[in-house]
């Protein structure tokens, strides 16, 4: 295919490399900050030229995105109705893709957005079935609309001949050829969808794409403190050695018996300085030479000007005083950590709704790839959903031991997994103690049938329920049940077709969920 862009495509497409190449200039800077990069362009005159070359460079920058976006720490996805499509989701989104959603939480701290993209896999180049890549700033921008905020287009840069083109239901991918943009391929995507999801950081009215940690304020701040610095090692520089002034000298002090001039770093590492009386013919006498040491530069002033400027930028990033590197003189209690902490957390906990409004449409916009389609028996599965994070802050263990046993104690009929949470558990960690405590129940089940079998009583399970009729034929019910399971379970594991299995194991008419058991391998 090559054809030309159409008059929307070709608006649309214009407007968004303007946006990127516009706002280039500033998102470079911002990435020679946070990667150290960055030097001084105005020095100030107390720096000697030939030092300027020694000016230091200072992480601040890259504090004020790394430490918030370390607290931002995605746990999987919560739907309270339950859904099939819920595995299949954490299926996908683990691994190396949660890996790179997080490297696109940090980018859009960075550069206020960074933008997700979801499209079908070549199985061909061995490529999974559900391709989700990441851009930041530099190489990538969208359009909203600012009714609903839903990506209505969306511009990926590949290379600089090379750009993606998404709208609803299509891809395009753009090339420069003979000075202007032309389409070289078109293919076909989900119905009224854009597979684009932008991570925004500090989203506003004014800002729907947010604004970077990396503010104008800070990268002055850093400036002032590598200025600081500079001074400092300047002061260090000529002021390390001791400085001595020799006051009623003579030249012929420092020439030897044949007039030669002797070193003054040779007299200076002599072991004794013995000078004879010069006669000052001013005075008419001889005056007697004397050695006066100069008082060495304090570095106390750079230091506290270094002080105040991290005092400024811990005001401006909401990030405590210590992480900086400006040490207090006496060490902080863990109560006092923590309530320094506590502005910082508070900012993450309040950026955590509008990522998860990013993270939902992500698991949209994946389970649509991924089934190629969407349909509103699904938005309806999936209503509901929403994205569980880790607790931002740094509770001990006993903390979250102490207000797990709490919640229990205040709601013992409550939901395990709510208490799971407060204990502080990660989904992972979560669903094996599901799987556990299912076999804890079946087994229990089974063993209160056999006592009853044993006594003739009608058996009560742990759950309060019973069964009616002989415990004898309930009994045989469930073991057979157990057997006929049993079966099933090892022919499927041998690859045998599902319906099959459940004809070989007397199990007719019964239903499988979408998915296969994972020792299963799938046919070429």
């Amino acid at each position: 295919m090559n054809r030309e862009l159409t008059s929307d495509e070709s608006s649309a497409f214009s407007r968004m490399l303007k946006t990127v190449r516009q706002k280039a200039n500033r998102n470079r800077l911002r990435d020679d900050y946070v990667e150290a990069k960055k030097k001084l362009e105005k020095i100030g005159f107390s720096i000697p030229e030939n030092m300027k070359d020694f000016q230091n460079v200072i992480g601040w920058a890259h504090k004020a995105v790394k430490v918030p976006a370390s607290r931002i720490r995605p746990d999987g996805f919560i739907l309270p109705n339950g859904s099939s499509m819920l595995d299949d989701l954490h299926d996908t989104v683990d691994g190396h893709v949660a890996v790179l959603e997080r490297m696109a939480i940090e980018a859009s701290l960075q550069n206020s957005a960074a933008f997700v993209f979801t499209t079908p896999g070549d199985p061909d180049l061995g490529e999974p079935d559900v391709v989700v890549t990441a851009r930041t700033a530099l190489e990538a921008t969208a359009e909203i609309d600012p009714r609903t905020w839903r990506v209505t287009a969306a511009l990926e840069v590949v290379s600089q001949s090379v750009v993606l083109l998404y709208k609803p239901g299509m891809t395009l991918q753009v090339e420069r050829a003979d000075g202007g943009w032309r389409v070289t391929r078109e293919s076909n995507g989900i119905p009224d969808k854009v597979p684009c999801v932008p991570y925004v950081w500090g989203r506003s009215l004014k800002r729907p794409f947010g604004r970077s940690r990396v503010t104008r304020p800070l990268m002055g701040y850093i400036d002032s403190g590598v200025r600081t610095m500079l001074r400092q090692e300047v002061t260090a520089e000529f002021y390390s050695a001791p400085q001595r002034a020799l006051l009623g000298a003579d030249e012929s002090h420092f020439t030897d018996a044949q007039g030669n001039r002797i070193s003054p770093l040779k007299a200076l590492l002599g072991g004794i300085w013995a000078l004879p009386d010069v006669w000052d013919e001013d005075e008419g006498k001889l005056v007697r030479p004397s050695i006066q040491q100069l008082a060495q530069a304090s570095m106390q002033p750079h230091s506290e000007m270094l002080r105040t400027i991290g005092l400024m930028v811990s005001s401006e990033t909401t990030i405590p005083v210590g992480y900086l590197g400006i040490i207090h003189d006496n060490p902080s209690s863990a109560d006092a950590i923590l309530a320094s902490e506590s502005d910082l957390v508070a900012m993450v906990e309040d950026e955590l709704a509008s990522i998860n409004l990013s993270r939902v449409d992500l698991a949209r916009n994946i389970l649509a790839v991924k089934n190629g389609e969407w349909t509103p028996a699904m938005e309806r599965d999936l209503r509901g959903l929403k994205s569980r994070f880790l607790d931002p802050g740094t509770p001990t263990m006993a903390a979250k031991a102490d207000a797990g046993v709490k919640f229990a104690g205040a709601f013992p009929d409550g939901d395990p997994e709510v208490a799971m949470e407060i204990y502080g558990l990660d989904r992972s960690q979560i669903e094996r103690m599901n799987i556990y405590r299912a076999k804890q129940a079946a087994g229990s089940r089974l063993d209160t049938l056999l006592a009853a079998a044993k006594s003739s009583a009608a058996p009560v399970f742990s759950d309060g329920s019973t069964v009616s009729g002989p415990v004898d034929e309930q009994l045989k019910s469930a073991q057979v049940m157990k057997a006929q399971a049993d079966a099933l379970g090892s022919l499927r594991r041998a690859g045998v077709d599902a319906a099959d299995a459940a004809a070989k194991a007397g199990l007719n008419g019964v239903k499988f969920i979408p998915g296969n058991p994972i020792t299963i391998r799938e046919g070429a």
